[in-house]
């Protein structure tokens, strides 16, 4: 490393309070954050302290007297900011998952400035010179350097590298408005769903218990209507958002946003997302059609004279469900609990990859909330491998949903191994065990191939390890994992009644197994409708975006008729106003990333049961592609290399081919 580089570093250090907990590496075991010794007070001034660190490492680097090298340029850059990727990663930890009010002010308040500081690397051409004179050197590089030198490349390119006068204070001026937007969005999101009362989702799943259609209607309205007007109303930030990034992406030289997303995505151009959207919508709205019939007759049945609205669509799905299948949440809940649910998750993986848990109280202590649970993960040698951190239930605060993050960055680079948690809303019984529904089951396997995703990356560089892929990319993992909960050796391992401990009788594990694509109808008719929702909003010029609030829910309506949506049977999953996924959460004009990543999920579920099948030499008959030999090429293929090479290579390398979009018409029921 320079010396310009260390001097940096040390200035800097000097710059901080020691005695604040950020002001060095964490002291438990792996880096683990010791939320017990944290103050809300310590992290705006460790924030700024290491902006300016990192700044001043980007400076020495930029400045660099030296010819460029991969190790003056390229790991200079991916070893700055460890004071301000600390700060930030515990500060996000407690502002999405626990009731802190004063940090999502501070969040908000220093997002312009954060945005700032990323421009201030990306917008600087001097240090894109240096990447673009490593890039066309001519030097015999390693597959995973060129890779890394390549996509910073691209990426100062796509940010707006080359602007210059007004033209590059304006984007500055965008990047800032975007950020600050999308913090206030989130907040509000938030704040209205623990208002309300109601599951993140439009459809709430309380919609399939309420007997009565008044009650339903009455439930479904509040919320669908969240963030719709009152104190909370997110419509004029959705417009100035829409507004803002059409403005940005037209600066950069794109048709719209979504053009901009597109071209750091697997899926490359919007005409390709469209494509998919447009080959799906038609299918999915015919199956709901039907579907919706069928139940209106049966509501006829039960209530007759009375309407059969989307309100109802829950209920007597549910009756069917019963009906055709023998099982519903209320039959299956005592056979799903969580602890046992938890150790079910931790089975595949063993299985699969040969990897084992071992729980640490003593880590968990440190943990910001009593209720949170650390494991040591270990690998088939006893090496240790990971921590993983489990947040399940739901608290005052806490976003909606369920999601993964890393809570310390590996690499070999650094030599540091990875922290994942994994965060889940489970409502908290006040006694006695926590019994789950099915969704709530498939969460967790669901999460849990992030957390794989993010354990086993084994990249050298930090900027291409583990999660940190293209967004039609990283739900590959997890939506692949959903399929281990069904398979039966797994089943039988955790679906094991609370208080008699006896396995879930084998009729009620068959007709959970039969249900295939029962349901797909609505389930992938509202996906497509938010997936279409986002892009319409993010395909918009300017000059097409509404200006008044009330315009949100027509334009919301207009879109999903001319993508094939009919909204009056089929809500979308999110509508505008709580989108947080498109206005807060990093999915803008990449929600399609789901079903996109679903159809190499579908077709990684095939290649397990052929290719897989009995791999190991052992159980060939039963296993399922749940063996070690099966999991350890999926790990070392895929899994293990991030972005160190394109994803559609690393799949090819896996599956030995490209994936089949049949697969997933399949599950989905539209072949």
């Amino acid at each position: 490393m320079s010396e310009l580089f260390s001097a940096a570093i040390a200035a800097m250090e000097a710059d901080l309070d020691p005695a604040n907990p950020l002001a060095k590496p964490w002291s438990l075991e792996l880096g683990l954050p010791d939320f017990s010794v944290l103050k809300h007070e310590d992290f705006e001034p460790a924030i700024r302290a290491g902006m300016r660190q990192q700044r001043a490492q980007w400076e020495a680097i930029a400045t660099n007297p030296q010819p460029p090298t991969v190790d003056n340029t390229v790991v200079a850059c991916e070893l700055s900011g460890a004071l301000l990727e600390r700060a930030l990663i515990a500060l996000g930890a407690l502002t999405s998952a626990t009731y802190c009010p004063d940090l999502d002010d501070l969040e908000e308040r220093l997002a312009p400035e954060l945005s700032e500081h990323s421009d201030a690397y990306s917008l600087d051409a001097r240090m894109y010179r240096r990447y673009k004179q490593l890039a066309e050197s001519g030097q015999d590089f390693d597959e995973e350097t060129k890779r890394v030198i390549t996509l910073a490349v691209e990426e100062f390119e796509r940010d707006g590298v080359a602007l210059e006068g007004e033209d590059l204070a304006k984007l500055r001026e965008l990047n800032a408005a975007i950020t600050k937007l999308s913090a206030r969005f989130h907040t509000l999101v938030t704040d209205e769903i623990h208002a309300n009362g109601v599951a993140n989702f439009t459809l709430t799943p309380q919609l399939a218990t309420l007997e009565n259609h008044d009650e339903r209607v009455a439930l479904l309205n509040k919320a669908k209507s969240r963030n719709f007007g009152g104190e909370r109303d997110t419509r004029q930030i959705v417009e100035q958002l829409a507004k803002l990034r059409a403005q940005r992406a037209q600066l950069l030289g794109f048709e719209h946003h979504a053009a901009s997303v597109a071209a750091e995505s697997a899926a490359k151009t919007t005409q390709a997302v469209n494509a998919m959207l447009s080959r799906l919508a038609g299918p999915a709205m015919a199956n709901a059609r039907r579907d919706g019939q069928r139940l209106a007759q049966r509501m006829a049945q039960a209530e007759p004279g009375v309407e059969f609205t989307t309100a109802d669509w829950l209920r007597y799905e549910e009756a069917e469900r019963k009906e055709l299948f023998g099982v519903d949440d209320e039959i299956l809940a005592p056979y799903l609990e969580l602890n046992n649910v938890i150790d079910g998750v931790f089975f595949a993986a063993n299985r699969l990859y040969g990897i084992t848990f071992h729980e640490r109280e003593d880590l968990a202590a440190h943990m910001y909330d009593p209720d949170l649970r650390v494991w040591e993960v270990r690998e088939a040698d006893g090496s240790v491998l990971a921590l993983f951190v489990g947040d399940y239930y739901a608290r005052e605060g806490k976003s909606g949903g369920a999601w993964m993050n890393t809570l310390n960055e590996p690499s070999g680079l650094t030599g540091t191994k990875p922290i994942i948690i994994n965060c889940l809303n489970i409502t908290k019984p006040a006694s006695g065990p926590t019994l789950l529904s099915w969704d709530n089951v498939i969460t967790c396997f669901h999460e849990f191939g992030h957390a794989l995703h993010g354990m086993f990356g084994a990249t050298y560089y930090p900027s291409v390890n583990g999660t940190n892929v293209a967004r039609d990319v990283v739900e590959f993992p997890s939506q692949f994992n959903e399929n281990w909960a069904l398979h039966p050796q797994v089943l039988a391992r955790y679906a094991r009644h609370h208080v008699t401990g006896e396995p879930m009788p084998a009729n009620l594990l068959e007709q959970l197994r039969a249900q295939g694509s029962f349901g797909q109808g609505y389930m992938t008719s509202e996906y497509l409708g938010a997936a279409l929702l986002d892009q319409a909003w993010h395909q918009l010029a300017p000059e097409q975006v509404p200006t008044e609030a009330e315009q949100v829910e027509e334009f919301e309506h207009q879109a999903l008729a001319q993508a094939g949506i009919d909204d009056a049977l089929v809500l979308p999953r999110y509508r505008t106003a709580y989108f947080s996924h498109a206005f807060g959460g990093g999915y803008d004009a990449a929600y399609y990333a789901y079903i996109w990543s679903e159809v190499m999920d579908a077709d990684a579920v095939a290649w397990f049961r052929t290719a897989g099948l009995g791999a190991i030499g052992t159980e060939a008959d039963n296993d399922g592609g749940l063996n070690r030999q099966a999991g350890q090429h999926f790990r070392d293929e895929f899994l293990s290399r991030g972005d160190s090479r394109e994803a559609a290579l690393s799949y090819q390398r896996f599956a030995g081919r490209k994936p089949s979009l049949d697969h997933l018409l399949k599950r989905r029921g539209l072949d």
